[in-house]
């Protein structure tokens, strides 16, 4: 004891109390010898795509779960408090400071190679960008184009390929209304007769912050008209929602317009037959084996829909906003829960969801804003969803149940090629696909008897802002979604995406606000 207690910290610097002989504080003693996670997890393809998109908040979940350590654990590791870790893992806070992360991760015990692969600069700065022009960012912190022509990188999925949309940004000339205003100039003109998938950007600063406001350049003008002012509505703002819609529209388009040729000629020839094969042309890309192994499935159940009665029990296999999103923008995703929605209009069916923890803490929030959206539109339809993150469901076949008389089976995610069609009617398989969803429905993480609450703890469950999704979704929904991600594809629409939104807005009961409402 010296200096009448005057010692300090020699990590934190905190004052260190007269009966502490040691050199620490209590808080970073316990962070000192705090479990910290084995190489194996520093070595895991989620970990490291989440630092090198400086998504600490991922990182931290990743961390909880993988070593057991409670939030206020890792606050003691980082020798902050609770709160701040809580506002990080729920994207309510954000580590821009290149020194400040490395902190983190030092205090996590990440390996030093890894943290080699940081940048030398905030990722999410125009400077740090590989190019002038280009943004190549998470959605979270978007950096500002630089003004005149460039492109956006979206990044790959697990089944989308990385796509690259050419992109013009240029000031707003006014504010007016609900939209901003660039008046027409002659690259602009140019810009929107471009026939492929182009954006148009604008930015505007709110608060002191800089904000991006996007819309499809062929169809920025009245009736697609390639001259004159563009108005880019304020509810086309760039964040997760939109980042999300657009990732995903881009993705799957580029896709299935590269198949285009290969894939008509395996939708006309196919069936949907048990031992179906979704991967028989070699050269066809990941996500149209998505689309004729989710089509496989929706004919093998509509060809027996007559025996599923009024009211069948589905069960499926999404985990993730990448699978989830075809509910969304398959165009016959949504002709299926039409004439698979319960009957008579009114009734109630349900469809349980196994979404594990690690499946939502490795997700980017765009995806899982897919995730939610996919719910949403299954609620819209009459059908009550459950969640559940129990991992021994995961691996449950995706099936359509007549509860006492037969369930139809049909799985196409996860099933590396191959579609699992079967009918059942035997008393014992019956059973058990009862038992599956009578467990899942009783002990959902979403349970609530109002379509609006489970929608709201369906977000929480995801680590999403419910009310930041209620109110996104009624601007969205108040302007439409077409000029922001109207699909090049035939096998692509906006109606699953357009009856999502709009059960959001209603049963969440957030009415738009006028002009620009602020974001997270």
């Amino acid at each position: 004891m010296v200096d009448g207690g005057q010692r300090r910290c020699e990590r934190c610097g905190a004052p260190l109390s007269r009966f502490n002989a040691g050199t620490r504080c209590a808080s970073c003693q316990v962070g000192s010898v705090a479990c910290h996670a084995d190489p194996a997890f520093w070595r895991d393809p989620a970990v490291r795509r989440a630092v090198a998109a400086w998504e600490l908040g991922t990182v931290v979940r990743l961390f909880r779960k993988h070593t057991g350590l409670s939030q206020a654990g890792v606050a003691r590791m980082v020798n902050i408090d609770q709160a701040e870790v809580s506002r990080l893992e729920r994207g309510l806070k954000h580590i821009r400071d290149r020194r400040q992360f490395i902190q983190w991760t030092d205090a996590l015990g990440a390996p030093e190679e890894l943290l080699g692969l940081l940048p030398m600069a905030d990722p999410h700065s125009t400077a740090a960008q590989d190019r002038p022009g280009t943004m190549n960012t998470r959605i979270r912190g978007y950096a500002t184009l630089t003004e005149g022509p460039g492109q956006l990188l979206l990044p790959a999925g697990r089944s989308v390929a990385t796509t690259a949309l050419p992109v013009l940004t240029l000031p707003a000339a006014s504010f007016i209304g609900d939209s901003l205003r660039l008046d027409s100039r002659p690259d602009l003109d140019a810009w929107r007769t471009m026939p492929m998938r182009a954006l148009i950007v604008t930015s505007r600063t709110v608060d002191g912050a800089v904000r991006q406001f996007v819309t499809d350049a062929r169809l920025s003008g009245a009736c697609g008209a390639a001259s004159g002012p563009v108005d880019i509505p304020a509810a086309f703002e760039v964040d997760d929602l939109t980042y999300g819609i657009l990732w995903a529209v881009s993705g799957f388009e580029a896709a299935l317009l590269g198949d285009d040729q290969e894939l008509h000629t395996s939708l006309a020839s196919f069936r949907a037959a048990p031992g179906s094969t979704i991967a028989a042309d070699q050269g066809l890309t990941d996500v149209s084996r998505m689309l004729i192994g989710s089509e496989t499935c929706a004919r093998y159940i509509l060809g027996h829909r007559a025996d599923l009665g009024d009211e069948p029990v589905f069960w499926t296999r999404e985990q993730r906003g990448e699978e989830a999103a075809t509910w969304l923008f398959f165009r016959h995703k949504y002709h299926y829960l039409e004439r698979t929605a319960p009957r008579p209009p009114g009734g109630v069916s349900g469809r349980g969801f196994c979404v594990p923890e690690t499946a939502v803490v490795s997700s980017p929030a765009y995806e899982r804003v897919l995730l939610f959206l996919a719910i949403a539109l299954m609620e819209s339809f009459g059908i009550r969803t459950w969640v559940t993150g129990e991992g021994g469901f995961a691996h449950t076949d995706g099936f359509a149940l007549s509860q006492g008389r037969r369930a139809v089976i049909a799985t196409w995610v996860r099933t590396e090629g191959a579609s699992h069609l079967a009918i059942t009617t035997r008393p014992g398989a019956l059973r058990t696909l009862a038992d599956v969803t009578g467990h899942v429905s009783h002990h959902s993480a979403t349970a609530a008897e109002q379509a609006g609450k489970r929608l709201t703890a369906t977000a929480e469950y995801l680590s999403l802002d419910a009310s930041w999704l209620a109110r996104r979704c009624a601007q969205l929904s108040a302007v439409g979604t077409d000029r922001l991600a109207r699909p090049r594809s035939r096998l692509l629409g906006l109606e699953g995406l357009e009856a999502a939104c709009r059960f959001v807005a209603e049963q969440m009961v957030i009415i738009p606000r006028t002009r620009t409402a602020s974001t997270r």
